[in-house]
């Protein structure tokens, strides 16, 4: 081998061992937050024995190879599927059992929950139905209204909930929230004592009045009436899906059969459901026009949250 082959054989070598070993601490580095994700997460497992977690361990290795994966959602039979990943987690399991003992809604059965090596897992019932959209095209006029007006009633229930004393804006479980189109360093936020520390959370401690120069007017008196309407007295919280896109809809025939995917669930204001909606569904414009069917409009709560976004969110 030539001098220059050798030292680009070793040059290789080097390059290939350096990218190892960044692989290595960035799984590292998620292992690592992963557990900080799970910690004094023991006491919201369901039915976490030993048995069902190895039947579970099992069935994602060998039955699971026989079903069509559905995101991170695997099924290892007919009529059960496993939620797993390193950012899964328990409250989520804990909110539909919580959901199953004090409402109606057809959330999935939670048969267990539990954390292992770092990773949640969610055995739940596996909904025989069709997501909305898959269903959609072939519906009559009367056949969606008729969905509308069993999803307003569904919200209306699940927003019927009376908190605990002293409730703030926090999960089912009085704990941490999870919500993937908030920008932050941490994989969970929050519990906050009152919806005004959750809306300064949002807009990261800032104050819109200190804002001394901005080069458009209209930005800056955006700002202020965001942080007074924001800061202003707000009723209580009601629990919130705080996902509400079709794909987290399951129906059969003309009943909607599933309401699931209660990862980004919790209490919060008011007018969290509609514009979580409202925003989230920035690409799905013939959804986002059909909100008003299930859910009342809140024009002035939504024009805070799109300038709350602009500013300090990912739209």
């Amino acid at each position: 081998m030539s001098p220059s082959a050798s030292n680009l054989e070793s040059n290789n070598k080097l390059c290939r061992a350096l990218v190892s070993r960044r692989q290595n601490m960035a799984l590292q580095d998620d292992l690592n937050e992963a557990m900080i994700h799970h910690k004094n997460t023991e006491s919201l497992a369901i039915n976490n024995t030993f048995i069902r977690r190895m039947l579970t361990l099992l069935g994602l290795k060998t039955t699971a190879r026989f079903f069509e994966r559905d995101g991170i959602c695997v099924p290892i039979s007919k009529h059960k599927i496993v939620k797993s990943g390193i950012w899964a987690h328990l409250t989520e399991a804990a909110t539909m059992k919580y959901l199953a003992e004090n409402t109606s809604l057809p959330v999935p059965k939670i048969h267990c929950s539990f954390v292992h090596k770092g990773r949640a897992y969610i055995v739940m019932e596996r909904i025989q139905g069709d997501v909305l959209p898959k269903a959609w095209g072939e519906k009559s006029e009367e056949s969606r209204q008729n969905i509308f007006a069993q999803l307003r009633s569904m919200l209306e229930e699940l927003r019927a909930l009376q908190p605990s004393p002293n409730t703030g804006v926090e999960s089912c479980v009085r704990g941490s929230l999870f919500d993937s189109r908030i920008p932050r360093k941490e994989s969970r936020f929050g519990p906050f004592k009152t919806i005004q520390e959750f809306h300064l959370y949002l807009r990261k401690n800032s104050n819109p009045s200190e804002i001394k120069h901005m080069e458009i007017a209209q930005d800056l008196e955006d700002l202020k009436d965001m942080a007074v309407k924001q800061d202003g007295p707000w009723p209580p919280p009601v629990f919130t899906h705080g996902d509400l896109n079709p794909f987290n809809i399951l129906v059969r025939g003309e009943k909607v059969v599933g309401l699931i995917d209660w990862e980004f669930s919790g209490w919060y204001p008011h007018y969290w459901e509609y514009t979580s909606a409202w925003c989230g569904n920035i690409l799905r414009t013939e959804w986002r026009d059909l909100l008003h069917k299930f859910l009342d409009p809140l024009p002035e709560e939504l024009k805070m949250e799109i300038t709350r976004q602009k500013w300090w969110g990912e739209f």
